[in-house]
């Protein structure tokens, strides 16, 4: 008895450390956004408040939720619109660390600018609705919803998925690594660069926790429509994470060329 007792009041410690060491963090990376604690507060919060949204969407009923999470609805054309956004400033930063001699940095960041871009293209499917061409016959006939797009392709969607649940468990547990773990000298500032802050966790955890769910478990009977549509809920919270992370490093060179 007493050393369940034991063992429960040092896990409480544990995690009473740990939630301090994150509110502490955040205060320190309200500082580098240049922004108050409470504004802070609001951007670790966002993501839940579109969570919620999307789930209001679905009581409000099934016109109101389509509207919300159909193809070219309200969350996939924010979701372009932020891939887009956060596309132009990753160019930017990209030129910035080229020219300032960290040339390992730049061609990380050239990466993530070609995956932003295929983001973009895919989620306006490459232009097709757009400007109205119709999709090849042949590519008509292996993709699900006979559009010109490839994560809708035929065995190719599963790929995506497990994709998504590796970038999700990327800017969820990466950022908590580096809070927990004392990163090398050496390492500190490429990890800056290439791991998303603590502040910016709750926009990847949405997803992974998200794909854990679908990769792994059947989705209740009876709300296959609900459940498979609400994936573009957690991709709009990645894309805002994204964007919201180019700004942050954005922030960063400001600071640096005050300096």
């Amino acid at each position: 008895m007493n050393q369940s007792v034991t063992t429960i009041s040092g896990q409480k410690r544990r995690v009473g450390a740990l939630s301090a060491l994150i509110q502490e963090h955040l205060f320190r990376e309200a500082a580098a956004w240049r922004v108050s604690p409470w504004i802070m507060g609001v951007i670790v919060l966002i993501p839940f408040g579109v969570a919620l949204a999307g789930v209001l969407a679905a009581l409000v009923g099934k016109d109101t939720y389509k509207w919300f999470t159909s193809e070219d609805g309200f969350a996939e054309s924010l979701q372009a619109l932020f891939y887009f956004s956060a596309l132009v400033i990753c160019l930017v930063i990209t030129r910035w660390q080229w020219k300032s001699g960290d040339k390992t940095v730049a061609v990380l960041y050239a990466g993530l600018c070609l995956g932003l871009f295929f983001l973009t293209g895919e989620e306006l499917n490459w232009g097709q609705r757009i400007i109205g061409w119709g999709t090849a016959e042949s590519f008509a006939e292996i993709n699900k919803q006979g559009e010109t797009n490839l994560h809708n392709i035929y065995g190719v969607g599963a790929t995506f998925k497990w994709i998504q649940l590796l970038v999700g468990a990327y800017g969820t547990i990466l950022p908590l690594a580096v809070l927990r773990w004392r990163v090398p000298d050496r390492f500190r500032d490429l990890v800056a660069w290439v791991i998303p802050p603590v502040s910016l966790a709750s926009y990847f955890v949405f997803l992974f926790v998200w794909r854990l769910f679908r990769n792994f478990m059947e989705e209740p009977e009876g709300f296959y429509f609900v459940i498979a549509e609400y994936n573009e809920v957690m991709e709009l919270i990645l894309a805002m994470g994204f964007l919201l992370f180019m700004v942050y490093q954005l922030r960063q060179i400001k600071s640096l060329k005050s300096k």
